[in-house]
């Protein structure tokens, strides 16, 4: 039975600033990964992966599954897929079956499927996964989501190459409120905050989870609270809500425990995401708020929901404006700051509120990328000097949105490069509340519109400043209309921090224990070929192949590679190409 996992791959030289170096290694892969060690001196990539091509085979429906790629330069094997673990197989247990929707999407005679349906391990649409790996008693665990079935399975890769089945652990009928799984997060009581982005029927409003590390749903918090800010512009709901109060739909999330705070952001409506007909996204459904949570009371549901401001202008297509689609959130790590970070996709913003615990939360924009030019899954160093953002960049040349002019480098050059930028932004944290970075002056028509935006920001002294760039563009990547969409980082000289940065996947890398663990996380498809069920070790061949596009990012893209040299990356694509 061939495994095919279309692959490309690229990797950049470490990039330097200040007194410190952090190595930088790419996977631009279809799924979702996770990074880490299992045995001391090994290295293991492990990817939650779903098939880009599951119609590849008539009436076959493949599979979904766990793939652990060799990620130690020094081994015979890097690069290589070493082992793969399949998912609990559960009939009937898909959201997709729950609504009604496999028959009448036609998928039970497509696939000749029984009377219950979807099973579990097929058509997850595998997601995000824990950043970390959970140790329980001595074994380590991955949490995996499946953005359209609402299951959740748990993979022990205690030793990554003899993983068992992936008991499927939490189900879409476990969950009363809520679907559109999206993002984990262990909580300081040991359990696991996973983010829904939807309503049970994947329309809004979304919530938070807490399950147990067995998978048993201990709570769920709405997230939908009204008398929130006024929108900017009513949703494109059917009812044009303008209570952003009610327009929850939880994506990222992160916590601080010493603050007692927990921040989430409002990416999209995930039923107007599955169904928006084209690349453009006009009848997606984006959040422009940021949610704030009593850690300790989450049952109480947020406590503050801040907007992110559109500011002077508006772009001549709604979707490109500012404050659109707010993917990504994080906090400032050290005791000192109390700031928070968001991205937005559709706006291509990045924006800073000094102070996350106060009474009114205020953000503002700090670097605006471009309208279109997609800031997808960010992280702030653990230092908190800098900020790395991964650039989707999404719209290509000849690209017209459905309501005015293409917006394709319109402001500056490479304006929609794909690339990941390195922002020091030291001195805007040292500005405590008082910080003068704003958003940048911009030329709009008679009517308002936005026809250019001349900076990156207002200019001020303790704006971010680009620290190190490093360009990702590739013919794949502006036909697929994809790019980098997510990093992780540990530091070169303190064991442990290396960054790495994983585009269009989720992945996990896993390195022996005395270097400890280092997480990952994002979003795509493979396409590997699962239906003869468990096949531990490496399987058949691998094949090229680039036909299939998600939405997030390319085909799939898995490649691995040090700092040092091109060679090594290459090296780990050739692998995976002789599967």
């Amino acid at each position: 039975m061939n495994s095919r996992i279309p692959v490309w791959g690229y990797v950049f030289e470490r990039i330097v600033w200040g007194p410190k170096s952090w190595l930088f290694s790419t996977v631009v892969a279809g799924t979702l990964a996770t990074a880490w060690a299992a045995q001391a001196g090994s290295s293991y990539l492990a990817v939650w992966s779903s098939d880009n091509e599951t119609d590849d085979k008539p009436g076959v429906l493949n599979t979904d599954f766990l793939a652990i790629i060799d990620a130690d330069p020094k081994s015979r094997t890097y690069g290589k897929v070493v082992n793969t673990a399949s998912m609990e197989s559960v009939p009937g247990a898909n959201l997709l079956n729950d609504l009604g929707f496999t028959d009448a999407l036609g998928l039970n005679t497509k696939y000749g499927l029984t009377a219950d349906g979807i099973p579990s391990d097929a058509l997850n649409e595998a997601h995000h996964m824990t950043h970390d790996p959970i140790v329980v008693r001595q074994r380590s665990y991955l949490f995996m989501g499946g953005l359209i079935s609402a299951n959740v399975f748990r993979c022990d890769v205690t030793d990554p190459l003899h993983i068992p089945t992936c008991p499927l652990v939490t189900t879409a009928k476990d969950v009363t409120n809520f679907s559109g799984i999206d993002d984990f997060l262990q909580a300081p009581n040991g359990n696991v905050l996973v983010t829904y982005m939807g309503a049970k029927d994947l329309t809004t409003p979304g919530g938070v989870v807490e399950i147990g590390v067995d998978g048993t749903v201990a709570a769920e918090y709405a997230a939908a609270k009204p008398g929130g800010p006024t929108r900017y512009l009513p949703s494109v709901r059917k009812d044009h809500e303008t209570d952003t109060g009610l327009l929850a739909h939880p994506h990222g999330i992160d916590a601080r425990a010493d603050l007692d705070l927990l921040v989430t952001s409002d990416y999209a409506d995930p039923l107007t995401l599955a169904t928006s007909e084209d690349l453009q996204g006009k009848d997606e459904d984006c959040g422009t708020t940021v949610r704030f949570w009593k850690l300790s009371d989450l049952k109480a549901g947020p406590t503050a929901i801040a907007q992110l401001p559109v500011g002077k202008g508006r772009e001549a297509y709604f979707r490109y404006n500012a404050p659109e689609g707010v993917m990504t959130v994080a906090l400032t790590h050290l005791h000192e700051h109390k700031g928070v970070f968001a991205s937005t996709m559709g706006g291509g913003s990045i924006w800073y509120a000094p102070d996350a615990t106060a009474a009114e939360i205020e953000f503002r924009m700090i670097y605006r990328i471009g309208p279109g030019a997609s800031a997808p899954v960010f992280f702030v160093t653990p230092d908190d000097r800098f900020l790395v953002q991964p650039i989707q960049g999404v719209v290509s040349e000849g690209d017209t949105p459905p309501i005015g002019p293409s917006v394709y480098n319109r402001d500056y050059d490479d304006e929609h490069s794909r690339r990941v930028i390195v922002l020091d932004i030291q001195k805007l944290l040292r500005a405590g509340t008082l910080v003068k970075c704003d958003a940048p002056p911009v030329v709009t028509d008679a009517s308002g519109t936005i026809t250019k935006i001349t900076a990156r920001n207002n200019g001020a002294a303790d704006c971010p400043r680009v620290a190190g760039t490093l360009n990702l563009d590739s013919q794949a990547n502006f036909e697929t209309h994809s790019g980098p969409h997510f990093g992780r980082i540990r530091s070169r000289d303190a064991p442990g921090r290396d960054l790495e940065l994983f585009c269009a996947a989720d992945a996990v890398h896993i390195a022996g224990p005395s270097r400890g663990w280092g997480p990952s996380g994002v979003h795509g498809q493979t396409d590997p070929d699962r239906s003869a069920g468990p096949r531990p070790g490496v399987q058949g061949r691998t094949e090229p192949d680039r036909a299939g596009v998600h939405r997030d990012g390319p085909a799939g893209v898995l490649s691995l590679a040090q700092s040092r040299s091109h060679r090594c990356c290459q090296a780990a694509c050739d692998g995976l190409r002789q599967l």
